[in-house]
């Protein structure tokens, strides 16, 4: 499988909400990319918990931790997501 088919695949997992990206609430509910470097997007709030986790599930930012971690497998590339 090529890099391109694995970042297709974890997406789709993603989407599906078969894997979650990594991240941590705070006590308000808020949500926060463990991975926060490599996306662009308000930072959470009251009225946005989830702006974060939003964009931790678009195809670009998967694309952008397979280049960060140079993941070769889907497992490696899910363990980094």
């Amino acid at each position: 499988m090529t890099t391109q088919t694995h970042i297709k695949t974890v997406y789709e997992m993603l989407k599906e909400r078969e894997i979650n990206p990594a991240g941590e609430f705070d006590s308000a509910g808020r949500w926060y990319a463990a991975n926060d470097d490599l996306i662009n997007v308000r930072t959470p709030s009251r009225a946005w918990p989830y702006s974060q986790m939003v964009a931790c599930r678009t195809r670009k930012y998967v694309k952008k931790v397979a280049e960060k971690f140079n993941c070769e497998t889907v497992e490696d590339l899910i363990a980094h997501v």
